[in-house]
């Protein structure tokens, strides 16, 4: 009851927030009580987590196969995630079959910020008007992804969650698909280019070669982590997961020319902890 109170005060406080951000937080929130309404009189297992940790971006700021181009481009990666197993007894979904005591299902927000973007590879290199521009542009991107991802484990999770077992690593491989909504600027030091084109490379100066603001677009992901149950109730949680945007305009850049000519993709490394709600009863907490 106090947790179901909880839920209904973050919403409320949320709604009373007119920004972007919290519109987001507020459709994830949605989702999950969604989800975990909608499955309530079964016997799921459910998992909250929170995770944090780095991003690092290829754009078409810099270069295709140079490190800094894919490296140096990073920004903070903070997710919120709701999990959904199905190895308890269910009738619907026969969970005692062994092949579903080995996956579960994620929802998640996951909201990648500060992410600056600069010019790396041998053509920021010396005095010519090509490198000084380069050396120029600066751009910046935030990004907001709300999500599903199929998780795949190599031990089975009803072993792993329920608190006698003692099976303490439990390694997975995941694939999903995210909506993606981001938003990026684009700046140069000599000038502003908004007013003066010139002070861009020539690459960016023809129509459409720029797409700069706002935009929405969709992704798939691919990758694993490992959990670590530290007590009954709780696990920690590392993953490495890549994403593939099947846009070009996520950096604002998106010339057509062959070295900028694929789209953006990212690896995103994370840590967290995941907290169990329930394991051996169906939740009741959400009796909406």
């Amino acid at each position: 009851m106090k947790i179901k109170l909880l839920i209904y005060s973050i919403l409320i406080y949320l709604l009373s927030n007119n920004t972007p951000n919290l519109k987001r937080i507020i459709t994830f929130l949605a989702l999950v009580v969604f989800t975990v309404n909608s499955v309530k009189s079964q016997h799921f297992t459910h998992d909250i987590g929170f995770h944090a940790g780095t991003a690092t971006i290829q754009a078409d700021f810099g270069v295709r196969d140079n490190f800094l181009s894919s490296y140096g481009n990073s920004a903070v990666s903070l997710s919120f995630t709701h999990t959904l197993h199905f190895f308890n007894r269910d009738p619907k979904w026969n969970a005692d079959h062994k092949l579903w005591s080995y996956f579960a299902i994620r929802s998640e927000l996951n909201i990648i910020t500060n992410g600056n973007f600069q010019h790396h590879g041998p053509f920021v290199q010396g005095n010519n008007d090509l490198a000084v521009q380069l050396r120029a542009m600066t751009g910046t991107t935030n990004i907001t992804n709300i999500g599903f991802q199929a998780e795949y484990y190599m031990k089975c999770l009803k072993d792993f969650i329920y608190p006698w077992t003692d099976i303490k690593w439990n390694p997975y491989v995941l694939l999903g698909v995210q909506y993606t909504m981001f938003s990026n600027t684009l700046n140069s030091t000599i000038g502003d280019w908004e007013q003066d084109i010139s002070v861009l490379p020539r690459k960016w100066r023809t129509p459409g070669a720029l797409d700069v603001g706002k935009g929405t677009t969709f992704a798939g992901t691919f990758g694993g982590g490992i959990r670590y149950k530290l007590n009954q109730k709780m696990d920690l949680n590392a993953q490495l997961n890549w994403q593939f945007f099947f846009s070009d305009s996520v950096d604002g850049l998106k010339a057509n020319v062959i070295e900028n000519k694929d789209n953006e993709w990212l690896i995103n490394f994370q840590v967290g902890v995941i907290y169990h709600l329930n394991y051996d009863r169906p939740l009741s907490i959400f009796n909406f």
